[in-house]
């Protein structure tokens, strides 16, 4: 009887529901939201679901690139619901003078080699890890459009974020105020996907860069599967904060105007 009761009592969770808003009470779609090593990811709309276990002990962190990081004590949320405000993040995006008044696109970044195996997201990945491509610019740029082929979709609508670092040491600063985000059904097996900025991304002459594209919405069957290209990479977990090198990861061909 006291085994079973323990074992009982040690699998009991704790549900805790929600909505990450901004100022305006809008939903922020696509937040981060964490205690401990657990976590999820918000809906279009800005709600969440999260299963906690009975022994978490630490504040909930949510967060998203386009806004600051808030710590909500354990106090607050440990009655199962919470309505959460996040402030905007400032960013200072400058003026952009494209040189030469007939200015081309340029190939900031091409896909590298191709290789016979694929880079693949599954169900375990939801938002936590993102890989891509680290380059260096080679002059100063505004890129205008990210370009990636998808090879098989087997969810049946799943949403992709694609986010621009500037890596500094072991510190990844987005330099875009928001995320893009793309949605992919099997339609859009064997297709390339072309994903257009609205010009507020800017890369820095000899500045190391790093293109984080994840899964935050889809079902819980289905994988996601690009084309592996050789090319100097990184495979980030968002939760732990960690990451490590890669040679390959999927490809993405960038294009921008010089400035």
């Amino acid at each position: 009887m006291l085994n079973i009761a323990f074992v009982v009592s040690s699998n009991c969770q704790t549900k805790v529901t929600g909505w990450v808003l901004d100022s305006n009470g809008h939903g922020i779609e696509y937040a981060t939201i964490c205690v401990d090593s657990v976590f999820c990811i918000s809906d279009a709309d800005g709600h969440f679901n999260l299963q906690l276990p009975q022994n978490a002990s630490a504040d909930m962190s949510v967060s998203h690139i386009s806004f600051k990081t808030k710590l909500i004590p354990r106090s607050t949320f440990q009655q199962g619901e919470v309505s959460i405000t996040l402030e905007e993040r400032a960013y200072n995006l400058g003026s952009v003078d494209i040189v030469a008044k007939q200015a081309k696109l340029e190939k900031i970044l091409g896909r590298g080699m191709k290789l016979p195996g694929d880079a693949a997201f599954g169900k375990e990945q939801r938002g936590n890890i993102e890989f891509g491509p680290v380059f260096t610019a080679k002059n100063d740029y505004v890129v205008m459009s990210l370009d990636l082929k998808v090879e098989e979709c087997t969810y049946q609508q799943c949403v992709i974020r694609l986010i621009v670092y500037e890596v500094r040491g072991t510190t990844f600063e987005p330099v875009q105020p928001k995320p893009l985000y793309v949605a992919l059904t099997p339609a859009n097996e064997n297709t390339h996907i072309k994903v257009k900025t609205q010009g507020n991304i800017s890369l820095k002459k000899g500045g190391i860069y790093y293109v984080g594209v994840s899964v935050v919405s889809g079902s819980n069957t289905g994988s996601l599967h690009f084309p592996a290209y050789l090319r100097s990479a990184y495979a980030r977990n968002l939760i732990k904060g960690t990451y490590k090198k890669l040679p390959a990861t999927l490809g993405i061909a960038i294009e921008g105007f010089r400035i």
